[in-house]
């Protein structure tokens, strides 16, 4: 290990009424191989002896704060805030670290220089024993589905300032949307040799704070930003109707970042949608002219260009899928106008094993819904009407849909002999575990023109 990590670590513990725990917490920092720069007490409106445990260690540096913030992300920040070492571990009260777990962190740190998150395995204690081993390395699809990496994982204090410190909501995995921010930032996650304690008792925090149902809501996918992407093909009709979409549909403005990428070849098309995005209350956006594909290609018959669309809508969302750094990435056709809450309520289905949320729709060439109902690639036909409710299905189109975005960076969008862009997606994904649900209450209008829809 470098010798430049000497004294370069602060451990932050938040504590709420674990004074019992404090002191085997605090003594399993002292005993550090590598002590700590800073070591300071985080007390969040205690009610029990937390400060009388905490005096107790005045004299081998450890400092006590206190305050009414009562989340334990704004005691995490409190701390940050009256410390100043470059790596940071935040260490619940009722836990503890092996002597060697600063030491480790920052071997693994040393090994690569892009990283900001070092995670440990873990060993309980308490009522409980035994261990978890953590991947090596990070499993990004486990990762994607559920938090993977521990709260008390050493941090790059600059990596965290970046992702706009500690999430702080009581209501969501706050740990989980952190490592997101700072994973979607490019930085990386690698594993130490560490061994983070983890107590398990009556009264961890977890069973203490009471988070509502749905997983949606605990993943924090409504409060964190997303992206939203849409190809224009230059249909001067559509763009009123879905520039008024925009304007009025209800996911968080300020939360969404726009990629617009324009292929129809029309400078006067062009400037339209550039002057409206100059105007709009969007919080950012990115504005792409693709001058390469055919001219019009978006209207032609699909039964006379399938390979030829499949190819070149394929290669745009592959674009839109590395541009997007959020976990979640929407999509939507550019003729295409779902009702304004349509965004929030998808989002609202997602589970683990989840892959992408769908608005229902109709197709322009035969009024039947747009999708599939098996891995043979037999589409939706009069003979099955939309349903009701929200359920399962092989495949859908991307009329409307929310989908995660770690999964689009780890795949392509192709077209292999026989297959189209779309089926090829979610067959390979289906076939891999995931599933992709249809919305059948969320119906979107496909429009032919001004005026005529589906």
């Amino acid at each position: 290990m470098s010798k430049q990590y000497t004294g370069q670590a602060a451990v932050i513990i938040p504590c709420h009424n674990y004074a019992d725990y404090l002191g085997e917490c605090i003594e399993s920092v002292l005993a550090q191989t590598l002590i700590p720069r800073e070591i300071i007490v985080v007390d969040d409106s205690s009610t029990d002896n937390t400060k009388k445990v905490a005096s107790r260690y005045v004299n081998s540096g450890v400092r006590y704060i206190r305050g009414e913030w009562k989340s334990v992300g704004a005691a995490r920040n409190a701390g940050m805030n009256e410390t100043t070492a470059p790596f940071v571990v935040c260490l619940d009260a009722d836990d503890a670290i092996s002597p060697c777990y600063i030491a480790e962190g920052f071997r693994a740190f040393d090994r690569n220089t892009d990283t900001a998150i070092v995670y440990p395995d873990l060993e309980y204690i308490g009522n409980k024993s035994g261990e978890f081993l953590f991947p090596d390395p990070l499993d990004w699809k486990r990762f994607d589905t559920k938090n993977s990496i521990q709260s008390a994982s050493m941090v790059r204090r600059e990596a965290l300032l970046q992702a706009g410190s500690w999430s702080h909501g009581i209501d969501h995995d706050g740990d989980w949307i952190t490592w997101r921010r700072i994973l979607h930032l490019g930085w990386k996650a690698v594993k130490s040799k560490g061994i983070h304690r983890y107590r398990i008792h009556d009264r961890n925090m977890s069973s203490e704070v009471t988070i509502p149902q749905g997983y949606a809501k605990r993943a924090g996918f409504l409060e964190e930003p997303a992206t939203l992407c849409i190809a224009l093909s230059g249909r001067n009709w559509a763009w009123p109707l879905l520039s008024g979409f925009l304007e009025r549909q209800t996911f968080p403005h300020n939360f969404l970042h726009l990629i617009l990428i324009e292929t129809s070849q029309d400078s006067n098309f062009a400037t339209m949608v550039k002057a409206w995005l100059a105007s709009c209350d969007y919080c950012s956006s990115t504005f792409i002219r693709d001058t390469t594909l055919q001219k019009g290609l978006a209207d032609v018959p699909r039964s006379e260009v399938t390979k030829l669309v499949s190819h070149a809508v394929g290669r745009l969302y592959n674009q839109f899928a590395q541009l997007s750094t959020t976990t979640l990435t929407l999509f939507l056709e550019d003729d295409m106008i779902p009702p304004d809450d349509a965004y929030p309520r998808i989002i609202q289905n997602f589970d683990t094993n989840v892959l992408s949320v769908n608005a229902a729709y109709r197709s322009r060439k035969n009024g039947c819904s747009v999708g599939w109902l098996d891995s043979s690639g037999t589409e939706f036909s009069s003979d099955h009407p939309m349903g009701e409710g929200v359920s399962s299905v092989y495949g859908y189109g991307f009329g409307c849909s929310a989908i995660r975005t770690a999964y689009l960076k780890h795949n392509v969008f192709r077209s292999p002999e026989g297959l189209s862009y779309d089926f090829d997606f979610y067959d390979t994904a289906i076939k891999d575990g995931w599933k992709t649900l249809v919305d059948w209450n969320c119906v979107c209008r496909h429009y032919h023109d001004a005026l005529r829809w589906v």
